[in-house]
């Protein structure tokens, strides 16, 4: 019979003890590869930068980390609003009423405008334009996709699109109402927008957010800037009609929460460049601050998320350490158990080496075995919560998410269940025959 073929009978013989011991292991074994994968793909997800549509965003001057978790994550809450005159410098004098192209226009290849401030049963509300699901993808570099209905329309005001998670969650169909609250859920009640799109799960923030025509956003009571009433400016103010002549709000009179922003590359000069350039002179300015969200990201991970990782990293290999010994004391109680037929396999004339050997390969069989099933419940584990870190974490994660760590797993456990087994394997190939058949 081949060592292979001894060492599983011996696991066999002792199918409990076996078992429990691998299963420790794979524990421990889980939650090493739930661990590295999941911090992995967040990492990656948040360090590529990949498949945003944007690679800055545009908002009042404080902290442009809160700037970015409350654009990109729909988090935290807004810094303060900038002017529409901000907004209307990085425009093309196409999409200008003046037909002037504004200051950064030409560093510019896609503005989006977003407004925020209201809630919808729990979900944040965000007031944009028809461009943000036009020009910008879902965060795979893919164009958003519906699942039901259509990206609204600038022109239809009253008109709303949900990510998947508001949809299903509060079971909601193309052409329902829905009323969005002024600054919090028991906030005054706004008037109703139609739903006209439902959008494609995509794993991001999006999913859990509201989007409504940002014309009909403005429409609605708080939403509009006051007017500063002087001496001078009373008269104008007064003649100033409360609505254009299509009926939305003047331009005077609106603001916005934030611009996401997609900058264009210069002749002879790569992107990056370019957005270095445009955010150096937004931030030298007094009316607002660039930040590039990839950046903000990477600071918070380096200074919470990877200490946090690290520190429960070395959590669970010390629960793999605590299952490496798991199989030392089992080993060891088993060969104690096993002496005589050692002594027989001795007398039947095994060399030493072949019972050293058989020891230590029952030891690798039960280690690989337990991480084995460990890498499967981990990755497991990663499945089952791939969708929660979704949605609060704005990343996809799956049962096939891989980190490159992994691969340190098989011969760190091989390793381990050797030294292990070290102790019960010198102890089988020093029996002594004459004592166990006397």
């Amino acid at each position: 019979m081949s060592l292979f073929g001894i060492a599983w009978r011996n696991i066999r013989q002792r199918a409990m003890t076996s078992g429990l011991t691998a299963l420790s292991m794979a524990l421990g074994v889980a939650l090493v590869v739930a661990t590295l994968v999941t911090g992995g793909v967040v990492k990656q997800a948040f360090e590529s930068g990949a498949g945003l549509g944007y690679n800055m965003i545009i908002g009042a001057k404080g902290s442009p980390l809160q700037l970015v978790l409350n654009s990109v994550y729909l988090i935290s809450k807004p810094i303060e609003n900038i002017s529409w005159q901000t907004y209307e410098q990085f425009l093309p004098g196409s999409a200008r009423a003046d037909g002037i192209d504004g200051t950064f226009a030409a560093s510019t290849q896609t503005a989006v405008p977003i407004c925020m401030g209201d809630y919808f049963q729990g979900h944040r509300v965000v007031g944009t334009n028809a461009t943000y699901f036009d020009r910008l993808s879902r965060g795979d570099g893919q164009p958003f996709r519906f699942s039901a209905g259509q990206n609204f329309s600038d022109d239809d005001l009253y008109t709303a699109v949900l990510g998947s998670q508001v949809a299903a969650t509060l079971k909601i169909s193309v052409g329902d109402q829905i009323a969005p609250t002024h600054g919090a859920d028991d906030g005054k009640v706004h008037d109703p927008f139609r739903v006209v799109g439902i959008l494609d799960r995509t794993d991001t923030p999006v999913d859990r957010g509201v989007y409504v025509n940002m014309e009909g956003f403005y429409l609605q009571e708080g939403h509009a800037k006051p007017v500063e009433e002087d001496a001078e400016a009373d008269d104008e103010k007064n003649a100033e009609p409360d609505r254009l002549p299509d009926g939305r709000l003047p331009y005077n009179q609106r603001e916005v929460t934030a611009i996401l922003l997609e900058t264009a590359s210069l002749p002879g000069l790569p992107a990056e460049l370019t957005a270095m350039g445009l955010r150096n002179a937004i931030n030298e300015g007094r009316d607002a601050q660039a930040a590039l969200p990839i950046a903000e990201i990477r600071v918070l991970l380096d200074l919470f998320v990877s200490p946090l990782e690290l520190l429960l990293l070395l959590v669970t290999t010390l629960v793999v350490i605590v299952s490496a010994i798991g199989i030392l004391v089992s080993m060891v109680g088993s060969s104690l158990e096993r002496s005589r037929d050692v002594a027989i396999m001795r007398a039947l004339g095994a060399r030493r080496g072949v019972v050293l050997a058989t020891v230590l390969v029952e030891a690798i069989l039960l280690a690989v075995g337990g991480g084995g099933l460990g890498w499967l419940l981990g990755h497991g584990v990663v499945g089952l919560i791939g969708p929660w870190i979704a949605t609060n974490a704005g990343v996809s994660a799956g049962f096939f998410s891989f980190t490159p760590a992994e691969l340190l797993l098989v011969p760190f456990l091989i390793a381990l269940a050797i030294l292990a087994a070290l102790l019960p394997a010198i102890a089988a190939y020093r029996t002594d025959v004459a004592r166990w058949l006397g």
